[in-house]
């Protein structure tokens, strides 16, 4: 899966939906992907009354120890839950409890059931904020920079009525781990073989996907064309500003369902 999605960067939907503040300076982007400055929420160590845990920034791309710079983060901008106890670059994070919550208002992937492709955003059925699973590091750069990562877990997700129908066709079905907000508490501070129980798939019934369709551009007369000395040129311009019909810009159509399929094998990957 592609691991673009719309941080959660309001705010007051941050406040009412995890009960943190982001605090300090940071430029955040609207977008995420990897190498992308986003907020994520970690263990407090003192938690306080309503607040899920410490609101902190970090690049996508979870750095490990041994990484030599920050280009790394680039293959580590999810993490398979299938292999996060043994991969070098991962296994760190998830045996210290270095688990973390995204704040996600939507996830971007490409669907080709129409033939090509078209970009689908997905989000809750009810658009609040989503808080996705990952794991997150506190890495030190050879020249002693100081720079906090994470990473986003993702399960299999074949036959799931909404992310198996998204991504390449030659592609492995996978999906980010999407936490109920009843589950968000357990994974930051719950036992680890509890924490392990919450890496399932979320329902797609309470999710919606749409697609979105950049608008046909409009047409413009060339500026050179007024400084043509062409005795027609009131008559042909008018022809060569007739546009084609435009077509209509469709609404955001929601990804009906499919009846659920056999989940398919898992493949192994680098990281």
């Amino acid at each position: 899966m592609r691991s673009n999605y719309e941080p959660v960067t309001d705010s007051d939907r941050l406040l009412a939906s995890f009960g943190v503040t982001l605090s300090g300076e940071a430029d955040l982007a609207s977008q995420c992907s990897a190498g992308v400055t986003a907020p994520f929420i970690v263990r407090a160590e003192v938690k306080s009354p309503g607040a899920l845990g410490d609101a902190k920034f970090g690049l996508l791309g979870l750095l490990p120890h041994f990484a030599t710079d920050i280009g790394f983060g680039k293959q580590t901008c999810n993490c398979r839950m299938e292999t996060m106890k043994s991969q070098p670059a991962f296994r760190e994070s998830w045996w210290a409890a270095r688990r973390c919550v995204i704040p996600v208002e939507l996830i971007s992937e490409w669907n080709y059931e129409s033939g090509r492709p078209q970009m689908w955003h997905v989000q809750r059925a009810d658009e609040a904020p989503m808080g996705l699973a990952g794991l997150w590091n506190d890495w030190t750069s050879p020249a002693g920079e100081r720079v906090l990562s994470f990473s986003l877990l993702t399960l299999n997700a074949d036959g799931h009525e909404v992310f198996g129908r998204l991504n390449a066709p030659d592609h492995e079905k996978r999906m980010p781990v999407i936490l109920p907000i009843n589950a968000q508490e357990l994974w930051l501070y719950g036992a680890m073989k509890d924490a392990e129980r919450l890496l399932t798939r979320y329902p797609a019934e309470q999710l919606q996907a749409t697609s979105r369709e950049p608008p046909s551009k409009a047409w413009t007369e060339p500026e050179s064309w007024a400084a043509v000395p062409d005795m027609f040129a009131s008559e042909w311009h008018a022809l060569a500003a007739e546009q084609p019909p435009k077509r209509a810009v469709r609404a955001p159509r929601a990804l009906a369902p499919k009846p659920h399929e056999l989940p398919g094998p898992i493949t192994g990957d680098l990281f």
